[in-house]
C-alpha cells in the first residue's frame, strides 16, 4: 500500500535543490540522536477527511510542517525554500498523486545549544493527496 509520509519524503529527496543542502536528511517525526546538520524534520499537523454526500472526497489536504534545521540563518532559510519549492508541482511518486501544494512561512525560530545556537526555519505545507 502506498504510503503518504515515504513519498513525501522520496519526493524532497529527488529534489536537487534540497539534496544540495540537506542530502538524504529528512525524517518523520523522529531524528536520530547526534544527527548532523543541517537536517528536515517533518510531521502532520492536520489530516482532515473532507466528505461529500457519497462519501469521502477523493484529494485530501494534509497540513505537514517542514522545520529546516542549521548552524547557519541563511542556509536554514534556503532549505526551507527549496522545500517549498519541491512539491509546488502536481506530481506521482510512490503510489501518491500530490496535487498542488500551499506553504506558509516561513517562520524563523530556534534554540541555544550545547554547540551554539541551531537555526530553524518552519514552513507549513498544505499537500493535496490521493492514491494513484
Amino acid at each position: 500500500m502506498a504510503d503518504f509520509a515515504s513519498a513525501l519524503i522520496t519526493r524532497f529527496e529527488a529534489d536537487t535543490a534540497v539534496s544540495a543542502i540537506a542530502d538524504d536528511k529528512i525524517h518523520w517525526v523522529y531524528v536520530p540522536q547526534g544527527r548532523e546538520l543541517p537536517y528536515v524534520r517533518l510531521q502532520t499537523i492536520s489530516d482532515p477527511r473532507p466528505q461529500l454526500l457519497k462519501g469521502y472526497q477523493g484529494f485530501r489536504p494534509t497540513r505537514v510542517q517542514a522545520d529546516c534545521f542549521s548552524k547557519s540563518y541563511g542556509e536554514a532559510r534556503a532549505l526551507a525554500e527549496a522545500i517549498i519549492s519541491a512539491v509546488a508541482t502536481p506530481e506521482a511518486v510512490g503510489g501518491i498523486q500530490f496535487g498542488r501544494c500551499s506553504a506558509e512561512g516561513p517562520r524563523d525560530l530556534g534554540e541555544d545549544t550545547d554547540k551554539g545556537f541551531v537555526h530553524r526555519a518552519s514552513v507549513d505545507l498544505l499537500v493535496w493527496h490521493i492514491l494513484a
